[in-house]
């Protein structure tokens, strides 16, 4: 039988047990043996733990654990949020700007039948600038479920189209 290959070296792992036996712990709830890394985690039913909890203890008891891991958080945090990102902006209340680009999208679509609406023609009739019409026009698909963005492949690609829901 081949026993499993840990990191660090044999004299590192008793030293790191026998802490956890002065302390009160089993060694292998602080993850210092060599059998701690293959049970990711103690809980029962596993499917009430989130995605990233699971990968958290992925790398319990590795040495490279804890420097990896803020690593990536220093790189997520040096990410540039671009203009299309919609979190944090909890749900607008539909007010009168909601009402313009409704307004537009509507006439936009009577203008032509059966097709959906380009981002541009809306910004265009509302007389606001693209990212803001997008943002209202997010809203209005996301929030208030009165438009639906249409995934359409238009050859070249002009952006997202937009489309009203039918009326029940």
């Amino acid at each position: 039988m081949v026993s499993k290959k840990v990191e660090g070296n044999e004299d590192q792992k008793r030293a790191a047990a026998r802490e956890a036996g002065r302390t009160g712990e089993q060694p292998s709830e602080r993850g210092t043996t060599s059998g701690a890394s293959k049970q990711r985690t103690h809980l029962p039913g596993r499917s009430t733990i989130t995605h990233e909890e699971k990968l958290e203890t992925r790398d319990r008891g590795k040495h490279h654990s804890r420097t990896a891991r803020e690593a990536r958080s220093r790189e997520q945090a040096a990410e540039p949020v671009t203009g299309r990102d919609f979190t944090g902006r909890g749900a607008p209340e539909y007010g009168e700007e909601h009402e313009k680009v409704f307004r537009a999208l509507v006439g936009e679509e009577q203008k032509h039948p059966g097709e959906p609406v380009h981002l541009q023609d809306v910004s265009r009739a509302t007389g606001l600038p693209q990212e803001e019409t997008r943002g209202l026009l997010h809203d209005l698909v996301a929030v208030h479920k009165l438009a639906s963005e249409v995934q359409a492949g238009d050859s070249p690609d002009l952006g997202p189209r937009y489309e009203t829901k039918p009326r029940r």
